[in-house]
């Protein structure tokens, strides 16, 4: 499933593939299989919305603080909203605000994030090297890297240890069921984006957008990519959304500040192409795939809680 970057750039300095703007649900634990097989889109079912995830992330880091504070460490949460009001300089922004102000997010937040040391970055690193060892036991089974924000980033759950497993499991009714789902939802995008009025759509936009801009792009996709690599060039490395280059690299922001104002025009044009050639067309397929979907998998749905539910 296709999410739009945001709401955990904030919480890690990663792009999350999160839900479309819009309120979490105020379901029950899990789904009914007749909820699961009902109206909505599966975004809507399952609460990936940018206040779900937020709800979800805060579930998911209350947990493990108090599995760590179980396992003798401290650990101190992640506050998503204080995370996302510090990067964007507004908390709970819409979609379209966040869109019209920073476009992709690419180049547009660079700086703009409140420099904080993380609070449990050093709680681990006051610690001796072996109870450092059993502090990522503890945390990750072993794999700093492993956290809950990667996972989702990823869509990989499986490698997920220590407390951030338990805690996800917790949140979401397990990590395998996560898998399970992720895998199904790539499955549903395949068979979306394979139909043949969404490839006419695609070629379409195609067109449209080298109308507009006189380039040839394939897809959204490759204009990001494009933009990634010109940012890194500037930057002189991969820079997490809200942070600068590392301590002495010369940064030319006057080519910097160009790019920035490229990315908004392209995204913009590519927005407008979207919305004309591709938005109409997908929310008909969409509709139709989703509701085999939905009436395919309804025990799977069912076994899911909704984030921030």
């Amino acid at each position: 499933m296709q999410l739009t970057p945001f709401l955990l750039a904030s919480i890690a300095g990663v792009v999350l593939l999160a839900g479309c703007g819009g309120s979490h649900q105020n379901a029950s634990s899990t789904m009914t299989p007749e909820a699961a097989a009902g109206g909505g889109t599966i975004e809507d079912q399952l609460g990936f919305t940018r206040k779900g995830v937020a709800a979800a992330s805060a579930k998911v880091e209350n947990s493990i603080a108090a599995c760590m504070k179980a396992e003798g460490f401290d650990y101190v949460p992640t506050d998503p909203v204080a995370q996302q009001a510090a990067l964007t300089g507004k908390a709970n922004m819409s979609d379209e605000e966040y869109e019209q102000q920073f476009g992709y997010g690419i180049t547009t937040l660079y700086g703009r994030g409140n420099a904080q040391t993380d609070p449990n970055d050093t709680i681990r690193s006051g610690l001796g090297e072996a109870d450092r060892a059993a502090y990522d036991r503890a945390l990750s089974g072993g794999k700093p890297e492993q956290t809950f924000v990667f996972a989702v980033d990823t869509g990989d759950f499986t490698e997920l240890g220590g407390c951030t497993k338990k805690a996800t499991d917790a949140a979401f009714g397990g990590s395998q069921l996560l898998q399970t789902l992720q895998r199904k939802l790539d499955e549903l995008d395949d068979s979306i984006a394979a139909d043949q009025r969404m490839v006419h759509a695609q070629e379409a936009w195609r067109a449209c957008v080298k109308n507009a801009t006189g380039e040839q792009y394939e897809d959204a996709e490759s204009i990001e990519e494009q933009l990634t690599q010109q940012f890194e060039k500037i930057v002189g490395s991969i820079v997490p959304p809200g942070q600068v280059a590392t301590d002495g690299t010369q940064v030319d922001m006057a080519a910097l500040h160009q790019l920035q104002q490229t990315e908004m025009d392209l995204f913009n044009k590519d927005r407008a192409c979207e919305k004309q050639q591709i938005d109409p067309v997908e929310t008909k397929v969409r509709q139709e795939k989703e509701t085999k979907f939905k009436s395919d998998n309804a025990d799977l749905l069912s076994k899911v809680k909704p984030l921030g539910s």
